[in-house]
């Protein structure tokens, strides 16, 4: 098999280990998909005055403060992907979550979100992992 496809293939999976992981929370699994170095910007989906945040530790906080209260249901597809060098990429996918609050079986939908991730991709030691995360919304549809 190609090595582009191979890498391709191994991106499609940190993707979705990506949004398994904020699903389930499973922080540890989320931790493992971001690159020590990362930079997620939230300020064009959730608010301007956010600062990006920097590096691994402080991005999986984020996460999780953030995610803790809520159900979350996040889909990516339609990627565009190009290797950018031998070991980085960058991809655009189109993007949907929903978001819910309350206990299972009395949840209460709070958003549903449409959009983009644009994401750029580092191999380190052989293991492909998110660089640098940007999440702009084209719609979003509050409860």
């Amino acid at each position: 098999m190609d090595d582009k496809v191979i890498d391709e293939l191994a991106i499609r999976t940190l993707q979705q280990d990506y949004f398994h992981a904020v699903d389930s929370k499973d922080w540890n699994g989320f931790r493992d998909v971001i690159a020590k170095n990362a930079v997620f910007d939230f300020r064009a989906a959730v608010d301007p005055s956010i600062p990006p945040v920097k590096g691994r530790e402080a991005v999986v906080e984020f996460v999780r403060t953030s995610m803790e209260s809520v159900t979350s249901a996040h889909h990516g597809f339609l990627r565009v992907l190009e290797f950018t060098g031998q070991d980085t990429a960058r991809a655009v996918w189109a993007m949907e979550d929903t978001l819910w609050t309350g206990q299972t079986g009395a949840l209460k939908k709070l958003m549903n979100g449409h959009g983009h991730y644009t994401i750029a991709y580092r191999r380190i030691a052989e293991k492909w992992q998110i660089e640098d995360w940007l999440l702009t919304r084209t719609y979003v549809e509050k409860y």
